[in-house]
């Protein structure tokens, strides 16, 4: 039972948008606004709340045991189940929280991009459905269900089946940002238009479909930032070097995909274009881009060099990982280790914090890792006093640098807060 009367289960995986329409028509009076003040306590607007999980807390009491854990219930049926497996720690938490009392504004901050792109689609416009999901609903449940795993955009086809995904009903705009309260096979359905409808049937894209059930379920946890560092670190000692590292492994990818990378990335709508293998092996893609990293995942467990995983399957053979060490700079390792850290926690890929070890500027780190500039400064803002003392003691570095500038800009801003504070004395 539930604060809102009977509710039949909800299996992991099955949306809460779901629990919305089966909501609706235990009151059938109720219109979209009253089932949603039932549900959350108040009448939400848009189907973001039921994507990305807001108000959590108040959806834990009201539709599950109110003991239950909000945090389970995101994993289990939002896409904060998905992307939150590549978030730092540090970071899945705060955005939790703030799911559970209600604040939908900082999932996409979440994701916002390092240069100066949009951030890429977190989720589909339409609705999702698979003819053999909505059998075995039937046959199982007697109604049908939305599932999670189908609302990501960067699939065409449901990861369990194989089968295309169908477009149902009217799709999400800026000025309707909700859909009907139906369940699947209920509205007239389409083909699904996302790109990667364009992209073969392959080994390499079969692959693919599998490990996103494999995020999901959160079996495959060398996909998370720092797993997913010492990755690439162990890539780059079997191969020698990132460019030898970066051409096996679009190699790889060729052979499994049938196409090239720069229609992959087309498809997938992948920022770096054809050259996000590199930039993966040099460590400078943000972790909120999945779709990139999965496809490097089927190249990596084809060359049986497979990231860590909970349960590893009789195809993936384990890469032997090591703990970072020391890169070529004058920072000890202990200070290297607090900077990488920060750095990381605050959701930058592991380019940037070696590029703040260097005697640079802001314009040379943002043309060397395109992290933009700006960003940049505002990052190295939030970096602790004692960590950039003890950087400043343990090498030299010039005026220009990044460190000495944001220096002097703290010593300017203390200065000229002293001086206000001695004005009203």
């Amino acid at each position: 039972m539930t604060s809102i009367a009977y509710m039949p289960y909800l299996s992991p995986g099955t949306t809460l948008h779901s629990a919305a329409v089966i909501n609706s028509r235990m009151y059938e009076h109720r219109t979209k606004a009253s089932t949603r003040q039932s549900i959350y306590g108040r009448s939400q607007k848009g189907a973001t709340g039921d994507i990305f999980g807001s108000g959590i807390g108040k959806v834990t009491k009201r539709l599950f045991d109110p003991s239950d854990d909000f945090r389970r219930i995101l994993e289990q049926h939002t896409l904060f189940g998905i992307y939150s497996r590549t978030m730092p720690p540090v970071l899945a938490g705060r955005l939790a929280s703030q799911l559970e009392a209600g604040d939908r504004s900082h999932f996409r901050k979440a994701f916002r991009g390092h240069r100066q792109r949009r951030i890429p689609r977190l989720a589909t416009l339409h609705l999702r459905s698979c003819s053999r999901c909505i059998e075995e609903d039937l046959d199982h449940l007697g109604f049908t269900t939305w599932r999670v795993i189908h609302l990501i955009p960067s699939i065409a086809h449901c990861p369990h089946h194989g089968l295309t995904l169908l477009d149902e009903g009217e799709p999400r705009t800026a000025t309707q940002d909700t859909w009907r309260l139906c369940l699947p096979g209920e509205q007239p359905t389409k083909r699904t238009s996302v790109g990667a409808a364009r992209l073969p049937m392959s080994d390499g894209y079969a692959s693919y479909l599998n490990l996103w059930q494999d995020v999901f379920s959160g079996n495959l946890t060398g996909i998370a930032p720092h797993p997913w560092m010492l990755v690439m670190d162990a890539v780059i000692r079997h191969f020698g070097s990132i460019g030898h590292a970066s051409a096996e492994l679009s190699k790889s990818i060729r052979r499994l995909w049938g196409v090239s990378l720069e229609e992959i990335a087309s498809a997938l709508e992948i920022p770096d274009g054809g050259l996000f293998m590199q930039a993966e092996v040099e460590q400078r893609v943000q972790a909120s881009y999945v779709a990139s990293r999965l496809i490097v995942v089927t190249a990596l467990d084809e060359l049986r060099m497979s990231p860590p995983r909970r349960e590893q399957g009789p195809h993936c053979t384990p890469l032997d990982l090591s703990e970072p060490t020391p890169f070529g700079s004058w920072l000890s390792p202990a200070t290297q280790a607090e900077l990488r850290e920060h750095t990381m926690d605050a959701n930058f890929p592991p380019a940037l914090f070696r590029e703040l070890a260097k005697d640079v500027s802001r314009y040379e780190i943002d043309a060397n890792v395109h992290i933009d500039r700006i960003m940049i400064e505002k990052y190295v803002e939030s970096l602790p006093d004692e960590l950039l003392e003890v950087m400043f003691k343990e090498q030299s570095w010039s005026r220009s640098s990044w460190l000495a500038k944001e220096l002097r800009r703290r010593e300017n801003e203390w200065s000229q807060n002293r001086s206000l504070t001695c004005r009203t004395c």
